[in-house]
Parts: structure tokens; sequence; C-alpha cells
């Protein structure tokens, strides 16, 4: 699929003089609203059978493997982000004195889930000063042998700098240390293969770059060496290994001892709900995944980027400024926090005005930094930067 003609996938950016707003929600494409309404209708009329449902949850955890280059044995589907990191954490077997580390200005839900751990496990915190900006060398400077974990976002909300996995996750298991990473602002915009970048543990929400809707979708990677020593308990009945025969046959089989249980599942479905499963989140995510390994990532990436520098091109050429700027494209994302130079309740008004003028941006800060977050995706071009810079001007002289 060509990236010229992907903008007709998603009718509703109609809606909008400029869609800039992905960071916060992606927006849903044609074919994933088709597939659920087939689905749906199948629900309604009494229609659908389990093995198609269970065809669909197969074909979902081959796309998601293939986009981040994954087996499919080490995917497991979530409910957003945050339940995949709930997951894996709960699952690490910390004790009082080794150390968690985590990003001074990274998402309050990583903040959250790394502080009630360490209450209820003893561990310490330990926190990279970098106002979301982080380079490889100033991390490794409070990285050693009590640090057990790192939880970071390898891309960040605020500023959008792409964090070098590759050279991180080399520091931390250099001293034996885990790289659990959200890639919720990531996947899907940039190429993220998790055998390259050595990474532990991928949790990904769909909602955002994903193109999944706000059904609560998501999905987990575990690398394969670490799915035995993880123990995400108590487990489902489905989370363990299918019986001989199949669930089909288990079900109805008189003989069965229902104490004398299949084994746990040696794959990453041990992390999943070990019940029923939400099949309809599952569907959206599988058809959001498959548009996007069909226009292909490389590709998506590289328009993202392009995009991206004629942003800063304008931005520049009017008087703007950029937190985070850096000239390496490698900490790029998809992610622009602008400054107009005018204080925070002016800059609020301005999101406020964009909003009602159809350009949908947002506004992000902590920690003293903030600023107009512009995200940029597939569907964007650069007529929805020239729409963004004339309004800003406008706006700006208004507010000055």
């Amino acid at each position: 699929m060509l990236l010229s003609g992907v903008r007709d996938y998603f009718p509703s950016i109609k809606r909008f003089r400029a869609y800039l707003n992905t960071a916060s929600t992606g927006l849903t494409p044609i074919n994933v609203y088709e597939t659920l309404r087939g689905v749906l209708n199948m629900i309604y009329e009494g229609s659908v059978t389990e093995d198609l449902l269970e065809d669909y949850v197969a074909r979902g955890r081959k796309e998601v493997a293939r986009l981040v280059g994954a087996e499919t044995s080490e995917i497991a589907f979530t409910v957003q982000t945050t339940e995949g990191l709930k997951n894996v954490l709960r699952s690490l077997n910390l004790r009082t004195g080794d150390v968690v580390l985590g990003l001074d200005l990274d998402f309050p839900t990583i903040t959250s889930l790394i502080k009630s751990l360490c209450v209820v496990r003893g561990c310490d915190i330990r926190v990279a000063e970098g106002k979301g900006i982080y380079e490889v060398e100033d991390l490794e400077k409070i990285v050693d042998d009590s640090v057990k974990v790192a939880v970071v976002s390898s891309v960040q909300w605020i500023s959008g700098w792409r964090i070098n996995l590759r050279e991180f996750s080399n520091i931390l298991h250099e001293h034996g240390a885990l790289l659990i990473v959200d890639g919720v602002q990531h996947v899907g915009a940039l190429k993220l293969d998790v055998a390259t970048e050595d990474v532990d543990v991928l949790c990904v929400g769909g909602e955002k770059w994903m193109l999944s809707p706000y059904v609560g979708s998501g999905f987990m990677y575990v690398r394969r060496e670490l799915l035995e020593e993880l123990d995400p308990f108590p487990y489902g009945i489905l989370n363990r290994e299918e019986p001989r025969g199949g669930w089909g046959n288990y079900w109805p089989d008189p003989d069965k001892d229902v104490w004398s249980l299949p084994q746990v599942s040696r794959t990453a479905l041990k992390f999943e709900w070990g019940g029923g499963r939400p099949y309809i989140s599952i569907i959206a995510l599988y058809e959001a995944a498959r548009l996007i390994n069909n226009v292909g990532i490389e590709n998506i990436e590289s328009h993202v980027l392009s995009i991206k520098r004629y942003l800063y091109e304008r931005l520049f050429s009017e008087g703007y400024a950029v937190y985070g700027y850096s000239d390496e494209v490698m900490h790029w994302s998809g992610i622009t926090l602008v400054k107009t130079r005018l204080n925070r309740m002016r800059e609020l008004n301005i999101v406020e005005g964009l909003r009602k003028r159809g350009v949908m941006v947002s506004y992000r800060g902590a920690s003293g930094v903030s600023g107009i977050r512009v995200s940029t995706h597939l569907y964007n071009t650069r007529d929805d930067v020239d729409v963004l810079i004339d309004e800003l001007n406008k706006l700006r002289a208004l507010n000055a």
C-alpha cells in the first residue's frame, strides 16, 4: 500500500482542518471499523463462532509479532499499556535493597507503578534527571549492580525525545538488569525491533500510534528467555497449556479432575487474562496492525520524520522554539513540543483557540517543562503543518 493513498483510510480526518493529536488519540482507519461492524453483526445475529474469533486472535498475534520483530510465542494481548506493565512488574522477584530505575519526566503511570511496587517489595527508586532529554552517557552514570530493572518510555510523552534503546539495554545488561519499555508513543509510527534493540519487555497500548480505537487494546512482548523466569501469578485456566484434544473436548469431559490442571503456558500467554478474551479489542488491534504492516513501518517512519523536519523548518523560520530539539534524527519522534515564548496561560489560550479553529493539538507539561504538543502520523501532510503555523501566528499575535 502506498502512503499517498493512506489518508483515504481515515474519513474522520475530514472533520478537522489539521489533526495533529495522535499522541493523545489516533484516528480509526476504515478497515478497523468495517471489520468490527461485521463481527458485531454476527454476534448480534448469533452466527459468530469461537473458531472465527480464535482465528482473529492467532492472526492478530502474527501481525503484532511481525511489527516488532518478535516470535508469536513472545506476544501477549493486554488492555492498553498499563495492564502489560502491571503484569510484568508484579512478576519480578525484587527485594529490599534492589533498585528500580526511572526517568524524572516519564508518564505518571510509570512513576505510579514504580512507586507502588517499591512500597510493597521494599526496593529503592533511582530517578534519572534529564527533564525529558536523556542521553545514554548520562543514564550510564547512574546504573550499577544494584539496579535490577529500568522502566522507561522509549519516546517521551512531553518532549518527544526518543531514547537510544540499544545502547541503554547494553549498559543495563552489563550490570545484570532488565529493560522494560513503554512503547505507546513509539510503536506504529517508528520502527522498534525488539531483537535489534535488545529489549527485555515491551508494552504498547493500541489507542495512539497503533490506530486502534478506544476499546481497550494493547499487547506486550516478553523475551523468550525470560518467560520461564517471570511468574505473573495467579493463573486462570486459559493461562495454561491447551489440553490434549483441545479445549473443545476438555469442557464436556466427565472424567477430568478439575484439580489436576494442565501446566502453565511456556509462552507469553501466561501474561494474558486467563479467562474469556476481549475479542473486540484484539480484532481492532489486529486490523490496525495489519494496516501498519501493509504500509510498512519503515515507510511510515520515513514519512513521520520527513513531516517533522518540515515542521521544524516552519517553526524556526517563524521564531518559535522547540523543547528537546536535537540535530540527531535518532532522537526524533512524531511528537514535537512547541514553545511560543509566551507564558503558560497564554499558550493554553492558544491551544484552545487552535481547537476552535479545527487544529487539534494538546498542551502537556511537568516539573516546569510545558508547551504545545504537536504530533504527526502517517495521515498528516505538509498542508497540515502549514495550517498549524498560519493559525499559530494569528493566535500568538492575539495573545502577545
